[in-house]
């Protein structure tokens, strides 16, 4: 096992460069914020129209936790925000790993919560 290549003034040097902001950075930024800021909405319009939820809520997974506690959206929210933050938790992640694939998921996701968003203000 060689490790002759590996020195300290190598690693620093190395991991500099992966910490360098790229101009694609406030893109990608933009686009999380946008699908946190969607999500927040949703969460938002969820709390403000309290006990009548059920009849607009439309996702049957929502559905079930909202009726698992009697009709209270507090389980329902409290997933709905666990979610979110592993989505763009694994997005950021993706982001660092791997650009390339990254903004192709990430474009997906912002067109899905546009689209979230143009239903929620219709309806």
């Amino acid at each position: 096992m060689c490790s002759a290549g590996i020195t300290p003034e190598r690693f620093v040097c190395d991991r500099s460069k992966s910490t360098r902001i790229t101009p694609a950075a406030p893109i990608f930024a933009g686009v999380m914020l946008f699908v946190g800021a969607v999500s927040l909405y949703d969460g938002y319009l969820v709390l403000r129209t309290g006990d009548e939820i059920r009849q607009f809520e439309k996702n049957p997974v929502g559905l079930f936790l909202i009726e698992h506690n009697h009709g209270d959206p507090i389980v329902f929210l409290i997933v709905k925000a666990i979610g979110t933050c592993i989505v763009l938790s694994a997005l950021a992640l993706l982001y660092r790993r791997s650009q390339r694939i990254a903004f192709p998921v990430a474009s997906a996701l912002m067109l899905f919560q546009a689209g979230l968003l143009i239903f929620l203000v219709r309806a």
